[in-house]
């Protein structure tokens, strides 16, 4: 399975069945987002990716299309990591509970150790300290500007 696959995977997954009530749930991983402005940047995303490529499409399901035409494209390892890191987003969001698997964690993880600082560079991804006993997948997520320790309660 690609990084891509399994990152359309881990979104639909975080997106079934969502409500229209939950579409105005904050995202608290994107400070002042809900799902829906989620939902929005990640299709906008997408098409924009599609119409550079030349791909028209009248379908709803962006992430379909893309896997279709796009995924051996340079660029849909990006793509991936943005399913991934929104997917996780909008399952907390929403109160899942879930976990990135160990492959998804080593994608994540070595994308970041190869961008270095460059992750970093545009203001996209704000690095976040965790101690080190709060597990790998804090650990990771961390590098991405995500606080993926159990709230208290």
């Amino acid at each position: 399975m690609t990084a891509y696959a399994r990152g359309a995977t881990l979104f639909r997954a975080a997106t079934a069945q969502l409500t229209s009530a939950e579409l105005m749930l904050p995202v608290p991983s994107c400070p002042g987002w809900t799902v829906s402005d989620v939902l929005t940047h990640v299709a906008d995303n997408h098409e924009a990716v599609l119409s550079a490529h030349g791909v028209v499409t009248d379908s709803a399901d962006v992430i379909a299309v893309y896997e279709e035409h796009l995924t051996k494209q340079p660029r849909a390892i990006l793509d991936a990591i943005e399913l991934i890191l929104h997917g996780w987003d909008i399952a907390r969001a929403r109160g899942m509970v879930g976990s990135l698997d160990d492959v998804t964690l080593d994608f994540l993880l070595a994308f970041a150790v190869d961008a270095g600082e460059q992750l970093y560079a545009d203001g996209a991804f704000d690095l976040m300290l965790v101690s080190t006993d709060v597990g790998r997948e804090a650990s990771v997520l961390a590098l991405y500007g995500r606080d993926a320790r159990v709230p208290s309660e």
